[in-house]
């Protein structure tokens, strides 16, 4: 049951993401849509899911490899990319919040 309720906050609270993200994206983003869009949300869902169960279990030690796994894969980026350093910066930073807010929340619900 605790797993069903972690599994909850973690769909509620992807879905809230949708809509930050897009402001975002509109506030700070590439002017045109990019060809890997989808591939980049599934990539985001994915890096927020492997944060959560990290930190949900206790794992800090998650954010030390998240952080040097989005470094190394930007280091050999194109310099011409669409995606300027801010924007890569809050994107990360926001999916980092995110799944720490989703393990505040479901550790909440599992005390309660």
């Amino acid at each position: 049951m605790k797993y069903l309720s972690a599994a909850v906050v973690f769909v509620i609270g992807e879905l809230v993401s949708l809509l930050i993200f897009a402001a975002v994206k509109k506030a700070i983003g590439p002017p045109k849509a990019s060809p890997g869009r989808k591939a980049s949300a599934a990539k985001g869902k994915l890096e927020r899911a492997v944060l959560f169960v990290g930190l949900l279990h206790g794992f800090p030690q998650i954010l030390i490899a998240f952080g040097a796994l989005k470094i190394g894969t930007r280091l050999h980026e194109n310099r011409q990319t669409e995606i300027s350093n801010n924007y890569f910066l809050v994107g990360n930073l926001l999916s980092v919040l995110l799944a720490m807010l989703y393990a505040v929340v479901a550790q909440h619900i599992w005390r309660a």
